[in-house]
């Protein structure tokens, strides 16, 4: 209800309603901070202190709690920058 009246129109409001209406029962993911670079970051220190690619990917994975393929492509973008 509080997102209903923050909006500025009553055609906003039907428009939100129809789009609200069509994920009923869903869970939805709205990402609100990307740590990506903060990832990518830390992978690239990893690298600097000696670290094979492999045990980064496996410490980005649990620290972040991202997937696998994620970890993956963060030390490969950490790779790059090095």
């Amino acid at each position: 209800m509080d997102l209903l009246d923050a909006m500025p129109t009553p055609q906003a409001r039907m428009l939100l309603a129809s789009r609200l209406a069509k994920y009923a029962g869903c869970t939805v993911y709205i990402p609100a901070d990307s740590k990506t670079e903060r990832r990518i970051q830390a992978a690239r220190r990893m690298l600097d202190n000696g670290m094979a690619p492999c045990a980064i990917t496996d410490a980005i994975r649990t620290r972040f709690q991202v997937s696998m393929r994620t970890a993956q492509r963060d030390v490969g973008a950490a790779r790059k920058m090095s």
